[in-house]
């Protein structure tokens, strides 16, 4: 079987009950949930087997079982930008966290802060990866302009630089908030400070 996960809700319309008839479940330990990364109740399809045959209920031709996809990948991927003019690099990294599983990653990539602007206002991304030397808009200048803006106080912004660079120069442009990387900043670094990210925003967000 596919592993699928379905949420609360459309494990309520597979048994034909509330959402909150499948809290009280998981909270009573009738069904097993699991979280996110990002907090969300998940419930495996082994599960929802199990207790569908244990309730005596038919799944073969349940629809709500049948045709839900695999929303995990879509509703839960982290949105990750890189902004680097060396296309070669942008396409590595790509090519790196494209097999990313937990979390799962939706990655855009920007050649200067022109055209990262433009996709940070269409996909609003969860962590910006900026060289500290963009061309067309200084880095600098367009960190400032991310976080004047209310709808990306969400963004985990990291500058990454040369080992070689001025690093007290290059943090005196920055806000405070800002992280500073050396570059190439490794695949593994990258997946750990995106995922103290997610668990910093969660925490923020049960306060």
């Amino acid at each position: 079987m596919k592993k699928q996960q379905f949420t609360t809700t459309q494990a309520a319309n597979i048994f034909g009950v509330s959402a909150r008839t499948i809290q009280i479940w998981a909270d009573s330990g009738m069904l097993e949930v699991i979280k996110t990364v990002g907090g969300h109740r998940r419930i495996t399809a082994e599960e929802i087997v199990r207790l569908a045959r244990k309730m005596g209920k038919s799944l073969v031709d349940n629809d709500a079982f049948c045709d839900v996809t695999d929303i995990q990948a879509e509703e839960e991927a982290v949105g990750i930008m890189f902004v680097d003019e060396d296309n070669d690099l942008l396409k590595l990294y790509q090519m790196q966290l494209s097999t990313w599983e937990t979390p799962k990653a939706k990655v855009y990539l920007a050649h200067d802060g022109y055209d990262a602007m433009l996709q940070i206002g269409a996909n609003k991304p969860d962590v910006i990866i900026v060289d500290s030397s963009l061309p067309l808009v200084d880095s600098d200048h367009m960190v400032t302009l991310i976080r004047q803006q209310p709808d990306f106080s969400h963004c985990r912004i990291i500058i990454v630089s040369s080992p070689d660079d001025n690093k007290a120069q290059i943090n005196q442009a920055f806000p405070e908030d800002v992280l500073f990387e050396d570059k190439p900043i490794a695949f593994t670094r990258i997946q750990q400070l995106v995922s103290e990210h997610l668990a910093d925003r969660d925490a923020a967000a049960l306060q």
